[in-house]
């Protein structure tokens, strides 16, 4: 029986090595983002992991803002919280896609997408809270942001497929296909 135990033991502690943290979520507060003339729009990302086992240990991620300004490196370890937050300026108004990805020799597996609005009419005509965060691949319903509830649904392809002969492409409720 001891021998059973120690035999599981070993094959979870396998498992475990082998598993990596995943990017679970990322947020931004506030969003949208006041801007006034002058005044840099100052927010607080926020990214979670989700760990497989209690022995992941280190993860390591980058996040890119959207505006063309510094990557922030974000990493794990041992201990941590699930989440981490940095802070971060916005220089001029706008609409920008933050994208977080892992990197480095512990890269954590997953990416996440959010839209952060800085300023402007249409940042003000949202709710304050938390921005969505949907998969990469898939893009927001504007018109189901309801404070924390929204809808995802995948992103359509930049251009039609190509399909065979005899067969035409169609696009309709959120599929894509040859028919």
């Amino acid at each position: 029986m001891a021998r059973i135990l120690l035999l599981g033991l070993l094959m979870l502690g396998a498992k475990a090595a082998l598993a990596t943290p995943r990017i679970e979520s990322v947020s931004v507060r506030p969003n949208p983002v006041p801007f006034t003339t002058g005044k840099a729009g100052d927010v607080v990302i926020a990214v979670s992991i989700e760990r497989p086992t209690p022995l992941d240990l280190r993860c390591e991620a980058v996040v890119d803002p959207g505006d063309g300004g510094r990557e922030i490196h974000l990493a794990w370890d041992f201990g941590d919280s699930r989440t981490k937050t940095a802070r971060y300026e916005y220089r001029k108004p706008g609409t920008y896609r933050i994208k977080v990805k892992g990197s480095g020799s512990h890269s954590c597996t997953g990416e996440r997408e959010l839209t952060v609005r800085v300023g402007g009419a249409s940042a003000r005509s949202r709710p304050p809270g938390k921005g969505p965060s949907c998969p990469l691949g898939w893009a927001l319903l504007e018109d189901t942001l309801d404070g924390p509830r929204y809808t995802c649904r995948p992103r359509p392809p930049t251009r039609p497929l190509k399909c065979a002969e005899g067969t035409t492409y169609f696009a309709e409720r959120g599929e894509i296909g040859c028919r």
